[in-house]
C-alpha cells in the first residue's frame, strides 16, 4: 500500500493524499477523514526515511520575470493552485526585467536542485548560451522557446508578433496613421517579448505603407503603471501629433492614460490608447481599455501540464501557441 493506492481508493489526487498523510493544511475535513480512514484500514505506515528521500527533488522552481507584471502574477497564482493537487511543492524567485533568467535558473538549479523549472516571462535569446547546463524538465510560459533546440525546454505562449500586428491593424482600420508606441527596452542582441511585439507593429505599418520614426514615436519603459506614465510624458515632450498609442502591456496603457488625462487630454477623443494582456481590471476602467487578451488560465494550465508530463511520463518537449483575442473597449476612437 502506497500513496498512489490510497489516492485511487479514496478518489482524491496524490497531492491531497500526501498533504493529509503529512498533516499539511489546505485540505477539507471530509477529505482528511476519508483518506485517514482508508490508510488505517489498510495499515498504511508512513516511512519517514523514505519520505525524507522523496522530498529531495520534488520542488518545482518558478522564476518570474518582472517585479510588477500583473499578468505573470495572475498566471503564477493559477499555477500554484494547479500544483496543489500534485506531489510537488513550489519555490518562487522574482527577477528584474533586465536580469538574465537563464543564469538565475542555473543558480537555482545548482543550489536547490529542483525537479523542474517554470519560467514566467523572459527572453529566449538568453537560453542559447546559458541554458545547456540545466538538466531537468523546464517550461517557458508566455515566451516562445522553439528555437532553443533543447530536449528539456517546452514553451507555451501567445503569438506576440501576430497579436501586435492585429492590434496595429485595428488602430489603422480606425483611421490612425500617426501611432506612437510604448514598449520595453529594445536590444540588438536579445529577442525579447518587446522585440516580437514591435516586429508585429512594424509589419502592420509596412503592410499599410505607413512610415514610423522610432526615435520620435517609440519610448521604452518598464512594464508598470509608473513606466507607462513616464513614457507618455517623454512622448509628449517630443511631439503631440500622434493620434493613437499602442502600449505593449495593459499597465503601461493605463499609466499613459492617467498621464494624458492629468495633462488635459481626453481619451479617446484626443488620443486613443490600446493595451496588451487583457487584464480583468481593464474592463472596469473609464474608458474600458481596448486590448489584446491573453488567455491566462489556459497558458497556466497548458504550461503546467507540459512540465508535469515531462516529469511524470518522460514526454518530449512541446511548443504550443495559445489563441488570443482582440477586445474592443472604449479607449480607441474612429477618426
Amino acid at each position: 500500500m502506497n500513496i498512489k493506492d490510497i489516492a485511487k481508493l479514496s478518489g482524491y489526487g496524490i497531492g491531497t493524499v500526501s498533504r493529509v498523510l503529512n498533516n499539511k493544511p489546505n485540505v477539507s475535513s471530509k477529505a482528511r477523514e476519508e483518506i485517514l480512514k482508508i490508510a488505517k484500514e489498510h495499515n498504511f505506515i508512513r516511512n519517514s526515511n523514505a519520505q525524507m528521500l522523496k522530498q529531495q527533488g520534488t520542488s518545482i522552481a518558478i522564476l518570474v520575470k518582472g517585479v510588477s507584471n500583473i499578468l505573470l502574477s495572475n498566471i503564477l497564482e493559477l499555477i500554484q493552485k494547479i500544483l496543489l493537487d500534485s506531489e510537488y511543492t513550489t519555490s518562487v524567485t522574482v527577477l528584474d526585467e533586465s536580469e538574465n533568467e537563464a543564469k538565475a535558473a542555473y543558480r537555482v538549479y545548482y543550489s536547490k536542485k529542483p525537479a523542474g523549472i517554470i519560467f514566467l516571462g523572459g527572453s529566449p535569446e538568453y537560453f542559447k548560451d546559458d541554458f545547456d547546463k540545466i538538466k531537468v524538465p523546464c517550461v517557458l510560459i508566455t515566451s516562445q522557446g522553439k528555437n532553443i533546440n533543447s530536449d528539456y525546454l517546452s514553451s507555451v505562449s501567445t503569438d506576440d508578433v501576430a497579436a501586435a500586428k492585429k492590434m496595429t491593424e485595428y488602430l489603422i482600420s480606425c483611421g490612425h496613421k500617426k501611432i506612437a508606441v510604448i514598449g520595453g527596452q529594445l536590444s540588438d542582441n536579445v529577442v525579447s517579448i518587446s522585440e516580437r511585439r514591435y516586429k508585429g507593429f512594424l509589419s502592420a505599418m509596412k503592410k499599410h505603407h505607413l512610415s514610423f520614426d522610432q526615435e520620435k514615436y517609440y519610448h521604452s519603459s518598464k512594464y508598470s503603471f509608473d513606466g507607462g506614465m513616464m513614457a507618455a510624458e517623454e512622448l509628449l515632450n517630443k511631439t503631440n501629433d500622434f493620434t493613437a498609442v499602442f502600449a505593449m502591456s495593459d499597465v503601461q496603457a493605463l499609466g499613459a492614460i492617467r498621464y494624458f488625462v492629468d495633462k488635459g487630454y481626453k481619451v479617446p477623443e484626443d488620443i486613443s490608447v490600446s493595451g496588451f494582456d487583457g487584464l480583468p481590471i481593464t474592463q472596469f476602467t473609464n474608458p474600458r481599455l481596448t486590448t489584446i487578451k491573453q488567455i491566462s488560465d489556459r497558458l497556466a494550465r497548458e504550461g503546467t501540464k507540459a512540465l508535469l508530463n515531462s516529469l511524470v511520463n518522460g514526454t518530449v518537449a512541446v511548443h504550443k501557441l495559445i489563441p488570443f483575442e482582440l477586445v474592443e473597449g472604449e479607449s480607441v476612437k474612429k477618426i
